[in-house]
């Protein structure tokens, strides 16, 4: 007669831990999902924040010179900025910023220096295979 109420108590242990595991299931599933949604918002952030910060230089023409600078100013060797300092159709990217450029030739006084005040640039975004911006290309009209 004790085998009864052994056999019913295995049972409703059985049940509670098989609940207690189904709970534990969809609630990581719940967390999986959330986590998914999550990283889909902060993906089309990135995006967004991308295209705010280059879409000025997206085939843009009739760029100043502080306009370059700014890029530069701003870039600091990520993405690339490459300057053709020769007037035409030409490309003469002599000048180039990289992330190997020493620190001071982004200061304010030295590219001032180099940018003749009356030039014209008309600028062209370069992306890797993945679509990030890689490099910033300004051609002198």
């Amino acid at each position: 007669m004790n085998e009864w109420p052994a056999a019913v108590w295995a049972s409703i242990s059985a049940m509670t831990a098989a609940l207690v595991l189904s709970l534990v299931f969809v609630l990581g599933s719940f967390a999986r999902e959330a986590v998914k949604i999550q990283q889909t918002d902060e993906d089309a952030i990135a995006i967004i924040q991308e295209y705010r910060e280059y879409s000025r230089y997206d085939s843009t023409k009739g760029l100043y010179p502080s306009d370059v600078i700014t890029a530069i100013s701003e870039s600091r060797g990520f993405p690339e900025i490459w300057v053709d300092i020769e007037e035409g159709q030409g490309e003469y990217f002599l000048w180039k910023w990289t992330k190997n450029t020493l620190p001071e030739e982004y200061t304010t006084a030295k590219l001032v220096g180099r940018f003749p005040l009356v030039a014209l640039y008309d600028a062209k975004l370069v992306r890797d295979l993945n679509g990030v911006v890689s490099r910033i290309e300004f051609r002198r009209q």
